[in-house]
């Protein structure tokens, strides 16, 4: 058994110190999953390390009567300049364990062939993640712990660690954090809710899952407010617009629609599902990823790379997400350094997703859909929002009511765009309403509700012949 007796972590900062947990209490025995729910940055990541002995807590104290392994799927502990039959030797010989049988388990479960062979520094993100994953899997833990969703390579890869990890090892302890509530709902047979730094235990997954959104619909109205205003800190709006979207009803019916179709593996409907609830709030992240999924289970791979791409600007862990951009891209290959993502910075000299393209299309060339083959490249060419609109070559001289923020042909279309669009350009979205109202051209009017201020050089709205003498 582990038990975790109030528990607190304190990280000193330049800021000062900053409580991530507080009194913190749990146990957790042989055959019980417990996962964990909670926003990016709640602590769900350093919970895990404390437990697994990586790092101390600032007070209370984890104790273990069973071997506990390194987060699943984790290749930080590898040697890049040894081979992968290397790594494997060293860790059996590191753990008492079979060097030689354990080198025919990974062989076989990894499948690497020859680049097993091959130091580790020259392995894609999805080869790190294959022989990580597998090399886990050699050591008999008592309790595992899994780091985000331990899925890597395709989908019968992915159900073979599934098998692997769940049924060969279901007596097992485990403690499971994820960004996606269907895999803890599948996976575990215990639930907790961390928020505020501070962890709630449930028996039952739709009432963790409910106390979740209602801790995250409580901020609601600060959230609102906060969404109103301009993208200055772009990934502190975004995590506002999220919170905003967990406390909307028919988003979450959406997205639960969308996830039972997931589990039954109906993937159409799963994508038209999550592509009408991402219509209504497009910054959700956690969702792209589930859409890029359930695109990639259909051999959508472009529309797939698109999604996947966007969760990442978005701030989607790009650890998470590259083993599935890898597995989409022609080739197969996807750098971790190739994949753009949010840095904290001002919100022009952030990574583009989907829905800004979308928005920029429309403003410059009045379009109502964007063609998945030119989102795609400006996505893979590590743009950002200033450089795509600096690129075009006119504006619009009017914007259409609707456009479609989703890579779906028949996606619906959102209403609300045009204060997306305020917010994206940093204007006050009212004030630009107003200045489109005085029949003011859309750049200008942004650029009257405070927009644009710092960007490069926009190009100028196409006016009528009659207006160029």
């Amino acid at each position: 058994m582990i038990v975790a007796e109030n528990i607190a972590k304190t990280y000193r900062t330049r800021t000062g110190p900053r409580r991530v947990l507080e009194d913190v209490s749990f146990t957790l025995s042989m055959g019980e999953r417990l996962g964990v729910l909670g926003r990016n940055g709640a602590g769900k990541s350093t919970l895990i390390r404390l437990v697994g002995g990586a790092e101390q807590p600032t007070s209370g104290r984890v104790t273990s009567a069973m071997s506990v392994s390194w987060p699943l799927a984790f290749g930080g502990a590898f040697q890049p300049q040894l081979t992968g039959v290397d790594n494997v030797r060293f860790i059996s010989r590191l753990y008492a364990q079979d060097p030689d049988a354990n080198l025919a388990f990974v062989e076989d479960f990894a499948e690497l062939g020859p680049y097993l062979r091959e130091p580790v520094r020259s392995y894609s993100s999805g080869m790190r993640a294959r022989l990580a994953f597998a090399i886990s899997m050699i050591i008999e833990f008592d309790c595992f712990l899994i780091d985000e969703i331990a899925a890597v390579g395709d989908a019968r890869f992915h159900e073979r660690c599934n098998y692997e990890l769940f049924d060969r090892r279901g007596d097992r302890a485990m403690m499971i954090i994820s960004h996606d509530p269907g895999y803890l709902r599948d996976h575990c047979n215990r639930w907790a809710v961390l928020d505020a730094g501070r962890l709630t235990a449930f028996d039952d997954f739709d009432v963790a899952q409910d106390h979740f959104f209602e801790l995250v619909s409580a901020g609601e109205r600060h959230g609102a407010a906060t969404a109103a205003q301009p993208f200055v800190r772009r990934l502190a709006a975004i995590d506002a617009l999220c919170r905003v979207a967990h406390a909307d009803a028919q988003f979450m019916a959406l997205v639960r629609e969308a996830d039972r179709a997931r589990d039954r593996h109906d993937w159409a409907v799963a994508e038209a599902g999550y592509a009408a609830a991402l219509t209504l709030h497009p910054y959700e992240r956690s969702y792209w990823a589930q859409l890029g999924h359930v695109l990639r289970e259909q051999g959508l791979l472009a529309r797939a790379e698109i999604a996947y791409r966007t969760a990442c600007a978005y701030g989607e862990p790009v650890r998470a997400l590259a083993p599935f951009i890898a597995s989409v891209v022609q080739g197969g290959a996807a750098a971790h350094d190739a994949i753009a993502a949010p840095d904290g910075g001002p919100t022009r000299l952030q990574p583009p997703g989907y829905p800004d393209l979308a928005l920029i299309a429309a403003l410059c060339s009045g379009a109502e859909r964007l063609g998945e083959g030119e989102a795609l490249a400006l996505l893979q060419g590590a743009q950002t929002i200033e450089s795509v609109l600096a690129g075009q070559s006119a504006a619009a001289p009017s914007l259409p009511p609707a456009i479609a923020v989703v890579p779906r042909a028949d996606a619906p279309l959102r209403a609300g765009w045009h204060d997306d669009l305020a917010r994206l350009a940093g204007a006050r979205p009212e004030a630009f309403a107003a200045a489109l109202a005085r029949g003011e051209a859309p750049l200008e009017a942004l650029r009257s509700a405070g927009g644009l201020e710092g960007w490069a050089a926009i190009p100028d709205p196409v006016l009528p012949e009659e207006c160029q003498a």
